[in-house]
């Protein structure tokens, strides 16, 4: 699939929400009602806090969206003081399996290199089986000990790709 990546337009920030919390509900990962269904909406507070890039394909239609995160910032949660982060990570159901996720985690990556970053580091949901075979693909390997837990019954595992 033809895919350009790119940071989102502030007029496409609503539905840059609305394709992470379809994406999270289709994995089983939220439902609308979940508090944490909020924090994926609010695409704004992402671009205003982080770098915030879509995908789009070649129709110009969304079909993925990743927030990279730089050392520090509000949306840091699991990186040392040189690790940049993946966070949110979301691919349209109806565009799974077309390389877009791959896409856009290239793309925090070479952000990150670009950067002068040591590492990438991100975390992800127990149960997401198909984003732990892409991040091992890409190279990054598990970090246990930052494993997490945002809040009772929710368990995040962490990843780390070095870059030096």
């Amino acid at each position: 699939m033809p895919l350009t990546v790119r940071e989102a337009r502030p007029d496409e920030l609503g539905a840059v929400g609305s394709l992470t919390l379809a994406a999270y509900a289709a994995d089983g990962e939220v439902t609308p009602g979940n508090p944490y269904a909020a924090t994926l909406l609010d695409a704004a507070a992402r671009a205003r806090e982080a770098t915030l890039l879509v995908a789009v394909d070649e129709g110009g239609l969304l079909v993925g969206t990743v927030t990279y995160v730089r050392p520090g910032s509000a949306f840091a949660e699991v990186g040392g003081p040189d690790e940049a982060e993946v966070r949110m990570l979301a691919v349209a159901p109806t565009a799974r399996g077309a390389g877009v996720g791959r896409r856009l985690s290239d793309a925090c990556v070479e952000q990150a290199r670009a950067e002068g970053l040591a590492a990438v580091a991100l975390s992800s949901g127990e149960g997401m089986a198909a984003a732990h075979r892409l991040y091992g693909r890409m190279g990054f390997a598990r970090t246990p000990e930052r494993d997490w837990s945002p809040r009772d019954g929710i368990r995040l595992l962490a990843f780390r790709l070095s870059l030096t």
